[in-house]
């Protein structure tokens, strides 16, 4: 990777990173205080995740550091929080015209496994900053739980354990900086599965925790098991529910998207219902705002895989707005 473009980059001055970051209020360069803006809570209304929210203040100092490691060039395979490159993209590495085996492989719990000595050791040996301006951007982009202003921190603690995390202070779920850093903080693993990648003849791609694994050849169980021990090298869990292995002919799901029998590309069944029913609700109350919002990224999401899709709910959804600017 090239971090020279990075203004992080052999950052040394508390005062600079200040200045880059917008910060007027120095609580925010302080670990205790930092973690009082972030809220964690375990979120049950369907399978229990850990959702860890920061308030805005920070949420907008986030936002400036995530810029700032966008001008890291990173390799065209990799789908972390990389802007421009979408899930679909992701999932469209591994067509073309010849048909392929998949094997794909999810790492469990993957943010709150990435403790604060990985990121800080990012930041002050592949960035190269001060152990300072090290210590103030890994602040606050994780959060120290003890700290934190949860309020039930039994519930949290519990989920970790059940997840085998034994780490309490760790990369932020919630933070618009953590998809990038689960790469960058990671990279040394990942370029090692991309070197068994490319000796293997195979195609790989990284979405944040999940990874995916493509040929033209049989992909052996001992490839397969090759990648497990890289990722468990590095202190990480593989989540055996969510390995699976794809034959040539059979349809396989990455990353939302579906890849048929044929090789194509083609949308999930259930966004298509979404958008189906959403379209169904709107003729009758068409002055939903929320709705009409809703519909308009379900096909936005839906045109990512196939640019043609829905076509007269596609113009009822974005035409309308034009017609009433007009009005």
């Amino acid at each position: 990777m090239i971090y020279n473009n990075c203004p992080l980059y052999s950052l040394e001055s508390k005062k600079m990173l200040k200045y880059l970051l917008g910060i007027t209020d120095n609580r925010l360069t302080k670990q205790n205080y930092i973690a009082t803006l972030i809220e964690p809570y375990i979120d049950s209304t369907r399978k229990p995740r850990l959702i860890e929210p920061p308030k805005a203040e920070l949420k907008s100092i986030q936002k400036r550091i995530k810029k700032l490691l966008a001008k890291i060039e990173v390799p065209a395979n990799i789908f972390s929080g990389i802007k421009g490159r979408s899930y679909a993209d992701n999932a469209l590495l591994h067509t073309g015209p010849h048909l392929r085996n998949l094997f794909k492989i999810d790492i469990t719990a993957f943010f709150p496994s990435i403790s604060r000595e990985t990121v800080f050791q990012f930041f002050r040996e592949d960035l190269c900053c001060s152990s300072d301006v090290s210590c103030i951007l890994t602040d606050l982009t994780t959060i120290d739980l003890a700290k934190s202003k949860a309020s039930d921190i039994a519930s949290i603690y519990n989920f970790l354990d059940n997840k085998g995390v034994i780490c309490h202070n760790y990369l932020i779920s919630g933070a618009p900086t953590s998809q990038i850093l689960s790469y960058l903080v990671n990279h040394k693993m990942f370029d090692e599965m991309q070197k068994l990648a490319y000796d293997n003849h195979m195609v790989m791609t990284v979405y944040v925790d999940d990874i995916t694994f493509s040929s033209k050849y049989k992909i052996s169980y001992s490839l397969k098991t090759k990648v497990i021990n890289i990722i468990q090298k590095y202190n990480y869990q593989v989540s055996k529910k969510k390995v699976k292995t794809y034959t040539k002919l059979y349809p396989k799901l990455v990353t939302g998207v579906i890849i048929n029998s044929y090789g194509k590309p083609i949308v999930k069944n259930s966004i298509r219902n979404k958008i189906i029913i959403e379209h169904d609700y709107l003729r009758k109350h068409p002055d939903d705002k929320k709705r009409h919002q809703r519909l308009k990224g379900l096909l936005t999401a839906a045109r990512q895989v196939d640019k043609h899709i829905f076509p007269t709910i596609y113009c009822y959804a974005f035409n309308n707005d034009k017609n009433k600017r007009t009005i």
